[in-house]
Formats: C-alpha cells, structure tokens, sequence
C-alpha cells in the first residue's frame, strides 16, 4: 500500500520538444527513462449484497483492479512519441497471450478514491498493490476447469445396465457399512446366503430362528434346473476395475493463462489500453509524459492494431510521490511542498492541478 500525491495536466504535441528539453535541464537526466506499458482493466464478476447493520460500518464497495506489465514488441521499440502519429500511422501489438509469450511481471493495483476537501494542494490517494510473476501457456480444448489425469488415479465407470455389478454399495438398498478405500466391500458379502439363519422378533418380544427357504426348490418339492437359474454375473476385482474402463490419454502439459488466473479471483477483463512515453526524476518527485493507445476496432486481422486515444496528439503529464505510510504526517507534508514547488517552477511552461476527484473514482456502485 502506498499514499500517492499527484497533479496532472496536458501538453499539447507541439510543445513536447520544449518540454523535454526543460525537464533534462532541470532534472539533469539527458536521457529519461521510458515507458512501455500494457494494461488490463478488470471488474468483480460477482454481485456483492452488504448487510447494512446499525453500529457498524456500512459502506462496503467493489472496486476495478488495474493490471499493469510491460510492453515489448519491435512496434513498441520503433515508435517515436516526439514525431506526430496520424490517424493512418501503422501501429501493431503482438498478441500477449499465445504459447510463445514470454515470463512477465504483474502489477496488480486498487485505488481507493482521492481524500476530499477544498484546501487541498495536490491530489491524495491511496493505492493497494501486489506484484506477481506469471508465465502463460495454452489452455487445453477440453477446457480450463477439467482436471488432469493421473497414473495412480483410476476413472470411475459411469453407471449403466451392464456394469451394475461395479457399483458402490452405498447406491443399492442394503442396509449395510458403507465401503471404504481401505476396506473394500463387494456386493456379494453384503446380502445373506441361501442357508443363512435370519432372526425374527415376534410380537410377544421372544426371538425365532428361520431358516431361509431354498429359491432353487419349486413350489410342488421339484429342484429347478440350472437353466431356469439367474444367471450370475461374473464378479469383478475392484484392481481390475480401472484397467477395463476406458481412460483418457494423460496430459501432462502445464496449462496456465493469465485471463483464467483473473476469473479464479472473481475478476472479468473489461478493458485495456497501452501507453508509450518517457519519466523523469527529480529527488522524490516522478514525471511522466506519455500518450495513450487503444485498440482499433475498425482493423480486421491476426495482428491488434492500435490508435491513440486522442486524436489531437496532446500528451498526459502526470507528477507524483509515493509516500510508503498514509499516517507518515511529515512525509505528506514534505511531499506536498515538494509537488507545490515544482508547480511554480514549471508554471510558464505546464500549468499543474488537481485532477477531478470523481474521474478517479474506481468503486463500483452496488449491483441489485
């Protein structure tokens, strides 16, 4: 978690020269550092109800994730922010989620809305972060939430007509232990034999012994013959039990998507946008100039084509300082003078404020 204070303006493309120029004199850094990034935004797929209790605290929002990695592709590397991009200017990023993308680096981000109040001199918000590390394979045809197979586990047969001697004894109408793994219980233990002695309580309380009547033996004294008889079926041994069934090939391939790790955590991906420009650093002060992109809906093909979100060519300038602790009164402090300085110095050349604290605003309003 850090506490961020910031104030933001534009510059438009014709003063980007001027711009860059005044920023290495006055940082001291001739060469900046650039931005090439790749971003997600992501919204809670699942409706949340907050119970509304007196006493308590009753405001409980939802709020959109950002997920932030770098941008690399030879378009990226090639394109010159300092020179104008028209609206038929080729720009391309490669498909970030295919077998062959790379290891990156996750930066997951919440951002709580911007403190409110009439006297303040800079934006000041507080940002929840998490950074991970993920490396994307394919996702199987069978799909995402199919379990692999094992060699040491067997697949259970399905029920049918034909293999209802293979089913558990928990699933026929007897009144006996249930099986365990340990244990394994066959059907045939479980009913009593043509012999068995069965014990009947009368009404008086006394117990009677009966022995159970032959069913080979007709009404009229006569034996039945044996092709009158059921037929027993075969009894199968429970180890042989997963060598007949049919098993899929084992898939042994690690299959892992960034988009399946966001819909694990409740999150569906309803945006994304790509920003290209350069940071400066002065003390604990960071600038950045940067312009942003998105995606061309218009273009049809393999390849994503993008285009600038403002077609005017203005740039974002945005000026900041992450503070570690929100309750660091001092370090606010220091760091507000610090973005109210640099306001002044930079007044004849971009004029500094504070952002609209509603625009900043990543809740989610509640869902019926």
């Amino acid at each position: 978690m850090v506490h961020q204070l910031s104030l933001v303006s534009t510059i438009p493309h014709s003063k980007y020269v001027q711009t860059e120029a005044t920023l290495q004199a006055f940082t001291g850094l001739l060469s900046p550092q650039p931005i090439s990034t790749y971003t997600l935004i992501a919204k809670p797929n699942h409706k949340f109800k907050p119970k509304f209790e007196p006493g308590k605290v009753n405001q409980i929002e939802q709020y959109f994730m950002k997920c932030t990695t770098t941008w690399q592709s030879k378009e990226c590397t090639n394109l010159s922010i300092s020179q104008p991009i028209l609206k038929d200017t080729p720009i391309f990023a490669e498909k970030l989620f295919n077998s062959s993308s790379p290891q990156r680096i996750w930066t997951l981000q919440i951002s709580d809305i911007p403190i409110a109040g009439k006297n303040q001199a800079c934006c000041a918000q507080t940002i929840f972060e998490s950074t991970l590390v993920h490396t994307h394979t394919n996702v199987p045809a069978q799909g995402v939430n199919q379990p692999l197979l094992t060699e040491n586990k067997p697949v259970k047969a399905e029920p049918t007509e034909t293999n209802l001697n293979t089913l558990d004894v928990e699933m026929l109408d007897v009144k006996t232990p249930a099986a365990t793994k340990e244990n394994p219980i066959e059907i045939d233990d479980k009913l009593p034999s043509d012999n068995d002695v069965v014990m009947e309580i009368t009404d008086n309380g006394n117990a009677t012994k009966e022995t159970k009547k032959d069913e080979s033996i007709k009404s009229d004294g006569s034996k039945k013959d044996d092709s009158e008889k059921p037929k027993e079926q075969p009894k199968q041994d429970p180890e042989t039990k997963s060598e007949t069934s049919p098993q899929k090939p084992l898939d042994t391939t690690k299959s892992d998507s960034f988009l399946q790790f966001l819909s694990d955590l409740g999150y569906d991906v309803t945006n994304q946008f790509w920003i290209k420009g350069v940071r400066f650093f002065h003390g604990d002060v960071v600038i950045e100039i940067f312009k942003v992109f998105i995606r061309d809906d218009d273009h049809v093909g393999d390849e994503i084509k993008l285009k600038l979100l403002d077609e005017s060519n203005t740039f974002q300038f945005k000026a900041y300082i992450n503070i570690a602790k929100s309750t660091n009164v001092d370090a606010i402090n220091q760091g507000t003078k610090s973005l109210i300085k640099l306001q002044d110095i930079l007044g004849n050349l971009v004029k500094l404020e504070i952002p609209d604290r509603m625009y900043m605003d990543s809740r989610i309003p509640i869902r019926k």
